[in-house]
């Protein structure tokens, strides 16, 4: 059996890595610039900086006298932390609340066993490129001037943010390169990918091997970054070529019902003028997209994906109604 294509799993770390050089190292090992992290907008930088501790929160040190003036009259400590409420995503000005959560889990008074209280306000003014932070007393005293330094602590990352790539923005677009290449993840196997054989895979997926292992210079912590790629044919690949056909059409099923979805509102009407417009062009992108990625596995698997021909057919007819629709 000829060439199948290729299975890749990969690691990216947490990073700190500026953007010049992570552009500078693409530009070099051959990586697709569209594919490169960019430098944010203050705003954005700013927004991530701002999301504390995530959707649980920062956990929070109280003064010792309170915590053990708690422990003595409830028997547990108290569990402190900070929460990031988003209070206006909305131009000029977004705001942040963190919001100061105290439990005490064995209090009978339902007042004590959770109290929450705003301590700072986060602004940033998307005019004028400025974030500012104001502070409110806490009244029942959890805090001890840690809210400062979380505070500054947020400063610090939006401004570096601002010249740094996390893992995150890495990670990204690592994911546009291989969506690009009509990657499918393999059921059951916790993140490892093929990739159908055609035009430019292999290079591209040898420069991402290169480009991914080059991160160690720029990695936070002790988790090194990694890819690898393995070519599939011969023997190996017809034993995996049923359960690639399956995460296939698993996959391009998906894709399906999510463009079926995409473009029921311009069917039935409910949208018009340059909403429709928008729609239209992305619902059409997407089925370029998704014929493209069915012909490349074709080709590979030497399979024409029957299970999926009714869902394509339907979508194809679809796409073309709304572009009706539109015009």
């Amino acid at each position: 059996m000829n060439e199948m294509g290729f299975l890749t799993w990969w690691t990216v770390p947490e990073v700190s890595a500026p953007y010049a050089e992570l552009t500078q190292l693409a530009s070099r090992v051959g990586l697709p610039n569209d594919c490169v992290p960019k430098p944010p907008s203050a705003r954005h930088a700013w927004e991530k900086a701002s999301n504390v501790g995530g959707q649980r929160g920062l956990k929070l040190e109280p003064p010792v006298a309170l915590a053990d003036q708690i422990f003595m009259q409830y028997g547990a400590p108290p569990a402190i932390r900070l929460l990031t409420r988003r209070v206006s995503d909305s131009a000029p000005v977004l705001r942040r609340h963190l919001v100061r959560e105290a439990s005490i889990p064995t209090s009978g008074d339902h007042w004590k066993q959770v109290s929450l209280q705003t301590v700072a306000v986060l602004e940033f003014d998307c005019q004028q490129q400025r974030a500012d932070s104001s502070y409110l007393y806490d009244q029942e005293g959890w805090t001890n001037g840690n809210v400062q330094t979380v505070v500054a602590q947020i400063e610090d990352k939006y401004r570096h943010l601002l010249h740094h790539a996390d893992g995150n923005d890495v990670r990204e677009g690592v994911r546009k390169l291989l969506e690009q290449l009509h990657r499918v993840g393999l059921r059951g196997t916790g993140g490892v990918y093929f990739v159908p054989c055609q035009a430019g895979a292999e290079p591209q997926l040898q420069a991402l091997r290169t480009f991914i292992r080059s991160l160690s210079i720029w990695q936070v912590g002790k988790l090194r970054p990694a890819c690898n790629i393995v070519r599939l044919s011969g023997e190996e690949a017809e034993n995996l070529k049923e359960e690639i056909i399956e995460s296939a059409t698993d996959e391009f099923k998906r894709r399906l019902a999510d463009l079926s979805d995409k473009i029921d509102p311009l069917l039935q009407g409910a949208v018009s003028g340059r909403l429709a417009d928008r729609i239209a062009e992305g619902a059409t992108n997407d089925l370029l997209l998704i014929q493209a990625a069915v012909r490349a596995y074709q080709h590979s698997l030497h399979d024409e994906l029957t299970q999926i021909g009714d869902m394509l057919n339907m979508a194809e007819a679809a796409v073309s109604r709304a572009l009706g629709v539109v015009v």
